[in-house]
């Protein structure tokens, strides 16, 4: 039966071709002259190690998004078999999908990013609002080449954040034709779809393009995965149950007061006194999205005009817009009433009786509620000409300017909680009965919003020389040199406030200047040997210069023998946003239990909110780092590639907050988590951010504890790894067969705070792998994708009864075929099929009270057909 699959598949598909009509196709060949890691035309980045997704392997991944075809790289850490999306619910407030090359520390603290992002080879406008970044996703899959990554740093040739290494999407310059690509994907409880549009056309002496391309998406609920949910184990981590208190029926405690004549008492040996509990905790986490729901629209255009025989100018520009919406449970609260003490009440006889509530509830069963869900929204676009003049004797003049922009939202629903306590102090809100409550104090108490708004602007100016020097015994000597000048600029409005009112938020500002200069030699020492060297000098307008400087060689013992290693010292700026220094405090309900607490500092469960402190403190300075590597490719056959590189990082000055849900930073930094704090320390606290006007009328009584998450330069870090692949093609009597591996191992990661080196691999993964099979005969062709994490032990002060998170082990499948040279109405028709995660396998499970039960070593929503059809003419 599979033989007979297998011979049908081909020429079922090829029915199906038959049946649909398109013309010719024309993409225009390119010569390719320039590469990442290297300012040189026509040599390779001396002394780095390269790896890349050319155009076949980006369509055979089945990526929809820029960030899933990241996610396909083992070297890309925090998205290699993980959701390659960031999350804005957490304490980090992520919103900015930032690929974080050998995991480097710090990328959920600062609001820049450790891997450097190019487009074209350079910059474009970051987006965010709490972070400062370009999302890969501004680039649509359908105009691009290919996907180069240098593994280095890299501030030596680009500057600031090429500290792990430099990604660099290449799209198209040129393309004549028309391009339909349609997508559907399908899984348990989960739909998304595609579309795109490429066009374009060529002229005498220039050619233009433009590209319309549309995703959109499901969420999926935490309840629609048995392994998504969320609350409290047993014991023996057996029994998971709902840990939700803010629920539709109440859930708290009602205290009953005996008036004995001279006062009140909850006392149970009093006749009627005492507590009597109140509802089930219900499972607030399952109503929430595990994935959001998603639509993006992408526009990209390009124009390509030669002026003559040694002008060429080139215009690309791009448009983003990204909409997320996460759903969530509806709104609720937990209040305590007042005692009949405190609203100076006297019973009229002893033995009277009255009661008071101390609970949480939701306001849905009020029928003035309106269910509003967390909505983030990314609009961003620019635009770059470059202008290319050959200078002659092979020197060549490349002019670049780019300005861009981004626009970013985050408006989460809130409960004004002033507002709620006053009402529930004038006896006009119960949390037992909200449903009785007047709609005109619900509207008024709903009326609440934490917003976020930022815009960013960029806009740099950048010129680049380069050419042959003169003749050495072994070769030319080639060089490079250029100077940019660039300017930042960045608004910012955010805090808690009446959504009818946003606008009246306070912007705060900040610009910065950078100018540079930057030069590059290849020197071919032996026919067997380059040394390259570089450097950069960068004048920030705000803290200062920074020289880095960068050396690498390679060795050719033998034609199928390579050895090649790099030196460098690189930096990662604080941004604009970052320079801000914006402190604000963010009140959360309910929360402190998630906060570990390992020297059992809180006594009274009752004090269960949080004041999280967030933004930068005080004058923030860059991030260092001294990287090298040493590798080796071996070519013994053709087809054959054996490569492995080794590296190490030492990190300095790093920007970092400690992490709220860990043990051993509460441990490390005593100064930030100030459990169940004094009125003094309230105080001090609430003093200290630019919002504490919203907290005036809160009581420390209710806190559980206060985090300081405030990003200062406090870490250091030192890290060792090891990168390995092997890729091996050949043809046979049944087509070509192809066959990869690619890993990173990361050999030892310590992270310094307070003076103390912990080990950051003791309770995470240190493996990571990736393996293809691949088959292509005539127009058909298969890809079988194995992607593997290591299991690793599960850290004892978190984990429920449990030694290990398990490895995860996920198969995709790529089945394709081009209807080519067939009828004339098939040509130009292609069809595929992905199938993600084969066996539908679940993300290894990680018991943890309170948390996500999965381990963020591994993430998938299940099985998913995904179906294309492209049509080209």
């Amino acid at each position: 039966m599979k033989k007979f699959a297998r011979k049908l598949l081909p020429h079922a598909v090829a029915g199906v071709c038959t049946a649909m009509a398109t013309s010719s196709l024309s993409v225009v060949a390119l010569e390719e002259v320039l590469v990442t890691g290297t300012l040189i035309r026509g040599v390779q980045p001396i002394g780095s190690q390269t790896l890349g997704l050319v155009e076949e392997a980006i369509v055979e991944s089945g990526a929809v998004t820029t960030n899933e075809l990241l996610a396909t790289l083992p070297q890309v850490a925090n998205f290699f078999n993980q959701r390659p999306e960031q999350d804005p619910r957490g304490a980090d407030r992520l919103q900015v999908n930032r690929p974080n090359l050998r995991n480097l520390p710090g990328i959920n603290s600062g609001s820049g990013a450790t891997t450097l992002v190019l487009v074209d080879g350079h910059r474009l406008a970051p987006v965010g609002t709490d972070q400062s970044s370009l999302d890969p996703d501004v680039v649509p899959a359908n105009v691009m080449r290919r996907v180069e990554v240098v593994t280095d740093g890299g501030s030596a040739i680009y500057g600031a954040d090429a500290v792990g290494g430099v990604i660099n999407f290449n799209t198209i310059n040129e393309y004549d034709g028309v391009k339909v690509d349609v997508g559907y994907d399908k899984g348990d409880d989960y739909d998304g779809w595609q579309a795109s549009v490429l066009a374009g056309t060529d002229w005498d002496n220039g050619s233009g393009f433009i590209s319309f391309a549309t995703t959109d998406r499901d969420e999926v609920l935490n309840s629609d995965r048995d392994w998504a949910a969320q609350g409290n184990w047993d014991e023996l981590g057996n029994t998971l149950t709902p840990s939700g208190t803010e629920c539709i029926e109440p859930v708290g405690a009602i205290t009953t007061w005996f008036w004995y004549g001279a006062g009140w008492t909850d006392n149970p040996l009093a006749p009627g006194a005492g507590v009597t509990p109140v509802g089930d905790p219900c499972d607030i986490d399952g109503a929430t999205a595990l994935l959001p729901e998603q639509q993006r629209d992408n526009i990209y255009a390009g124009i390509t005009q030669n002026f003559g025989d040694n002008m060429t100018l080139n215009v690309k520009s791009y448009y983003m817009n990204r909409s997320t919406t996460y759903s969530r449970y509806p709104l609720g609260a937990t209040v305590s009433e007042p005692t009949p003490t405190q609203l100076g009440l006297v019973g009229e006889n002893s033995g009277d009786l009255f009661d008071t509530s101390q609970a949480g509830f939701s306001f849905a069963p009020n029928a003035a509620y309106r269910h509003r869900d967390l909505e983030l929204e990314i609009e961003t676009w620019g635009i770059t000409p470059e202008l290319t003049i050959d200078l002659g004797n092979s020197w060549q003049l490349r002019n670049t300017l780019h300005y861009g922009m981004s626009d970013n939202t985050v408006d989460q629903p809130d409960v004004n909680l002033e507002k709620l306590n006053g009402y529930v102090d004038d006896g006009l809100v119960s949390a037992t009965n909200i449903a009785a409550a007047d709609a005109a104090v619900i509207t008024d108490i709903l009326d609440w919003t934490i917003y976020d708004e930022v815009e960013q602007e960029l806009f740099f100016i950048r010129s680049i020389a380069d050419g042959e020097l003169f003749e050495l015994p072994a070769g030319m000597l080639r060089a490079a040199v250029g100077v940019e000048y660039s300017e930042d600029e960045t608004s910012k409005k955010n805090g808690s406030i009446e959504r009818t009112n946003k606008g009246s938020l306070p912007t705060n500002s900040a610009d910065r200047d950078v100018t540079s200069a930057f030069a590059e030699v290849s020197i071919p020492v032996l026919e067997s040997l380059d040394l390259s060297l570089s450097v950069r000098y960068d004048d920030y307008s705000d803290f200062g210069d920074t020289t880095n400087p960068q050396f690498g060689f390679s060795y050719r013992p033998a034609d199928w023998v390579q050895i090649y290693g790099k030196y460098g010292e690189s930096f990662n700026a604080p941004t604009v946003l970052d320079s801000l220094g914006v402190a604000t405090g963010r009140y959360i309900a309910n929360a402190a239990s998630i906060v570990p607490d390992p020297n059992m500092e809180r006594t009274n469960p009752s004090r269960s909110d949080v004041l999280l402190l967030e933004g930068a403190s005080g004058a923030l300075q860059p991030q260092t780092a001294d990287t090298w590597g040493l590798g080796f490719e071996l070519r013994p056959l053709d087809g054959l590639r054996v490569h492995a590189y080794y590296y190490e990082i030492d990190f300095k000055q790093l920007l970092g907050a400690p992490n709220p849900q860990s043990s051993t930073a509460v441990l490390l930094n005593p100064d930030k988590f100030i459990f169940e704090p004094t009125q003094e320390e309230w105080e001090e606290f609430v003093s200290s951010v630019e919002n504490s006007e919203q907290f005036a009328n809160n009581s420390p009584e209710n806190v559980g504890v206060i985090v300081d998450r405030r990003v200062a330069n406090t870490e250091e870090a030192t890290l060792e790894g090891l990168d390995f692949g092997i890729e091996y093609v050949h043809d046979t009597a049944i087509g070509t067969l192809s066959y990869g591996l690619l890993g990173n191992y990361q050999i030892d990661f310590e992270l310094t705070q307070s003076g103390t080196a912990v080990d950051q691999l003791e309770f995470d993964k240190d493996l990571f792998m990736s393996a293809n099979f691949g088959w292509r005969k005539d127009n058909a062709r298969a890809r079988l994708t194995l992607r593997y994490t290591d299991e690793f032990d599960a850290d004892p002060s978190i984990a429920v009864n449990q030694n290990e998170v398990s490895d995860f082990l996920v198969a995709d499948l790529y089945l394709g075929y081009d209807c080519r040279g067939g009828s004339e109405l098939t040509e130009g028709l292609s069809l595929s099929l992905n199938v993600e995660n084969v066996f539908d396998d679940d993300p290894p499970e990680y018991r943890r009270n309170q948390q996500l039960n999965y381990s963020e070593s591994g993430f998938s929503i299940g099985r998913v057909y995904k179906l294309g059809i492209s049509y080209e003419f």
